[in-house]
């Protein structure tokens, strides 16, 4: 009975908080999704789209917030899985793991491959309800090592150079609230900031925005588009409610 409390009272802590100003707090959670170590989502359903991947949907826990996956004969096409992966040494874009090797709540977190045929989107299920606050995020493990090193595709990075995630907010009628950019690797101006630790992104910009989608750019391009591999990773994604 007393770790049926613990448990329950720790549940309580991570999922639903209240701030300094007595705003009550919800985190949407994958924890109980994955039942095996070093595993992810996969799906083995979906619609046809674009004659390339299939797409799906799924929730979190609590039913909050709607993510799109999409996935092909080659498998995690685009969108987000959900994954408690651990591995921050192995480069390449088999390797989904966020480079921190777990979430920032617990061991299971989101992992994201963006480009512009599959779109990275998050859907408030309850508008009405709650709105977005923020978020946790940081590199995934693939493009923290091609920054870092370099590979056979991307150059490693030198001064001057960034790569940046830009969250944009949206109504329900696809009319575009505003935008939010977050380094993820910044040698500009003497820097040299490759993020390898979960680092809070305010959403309260965006706060009234029934999805937002996320989009990427770099200095590191050729004719067909960016070299730095589009992936990043996000966890406690909070909800404010109304």
């Amino acid at each position: 009975m007393k770790k049926l409390s613990l448990l329950l009272l720790l549940s309580t802590f991570i999922f639903c908080a209240c701030s300094d100003d007595d705003e009550v707090n919800v985190v949407a959670g994958f924890e109980s999704q994955l039942s095996e170590t070093e595993s992810e989502c996969s799906s083995t359903t979906g619609t046809k789209y674009d004659d390339i991947y299939f797409h799906t949907t799924f929730k979190d826990e609590q039913a909050l917030l709607e993510f799109d996956h999409y996935y092909s004969s080659w498998g995690f096409g685009g969108g987000f899985i959900y994954t408690n992966k651990t591995d921050i040494s192995t480069p390449g874009y088999t390797n989904n793991s966020a480079i921190t090797g777990t979430g920032k709540y617990g061991k299971v977190y989101l992992t994201s491959y963006y480009n512009s045929f599959t779109p990275s989107k998050i859907v408030n299920l309850n508008p009405d309800l709650y709105k977005f606050k923020g978020m946790w995020v940081t590199n995934s493990t693939y493009a923290y090592l091609s920054i870092k090193d370099g590979d056979s595709m991307a150059k490693k990075f030198v001064a001057g150079d960034w790569f940046k995630l830009t969250i944009t907010g949206y109504t329900s009628s696809k009319a575009e609230i505003g935008s939010i950019d977050f380094y993820l690797a910044d040698f500009r101006d003497g820097k040299s900031i490759n993020i390898n630790t979960w680092q809070w992104v305010d959403l309260s910009s965006l706060n009234n925005a029934s999805y937002i989608e996320f989009s990427m750019a770099s200095t590191d391009n050729d004719s067909w588009g960016m070299l730095t591999p589009k992936y990043f990773c996000i966890d406690g994604i909070t909800l404010a409610q109304k």
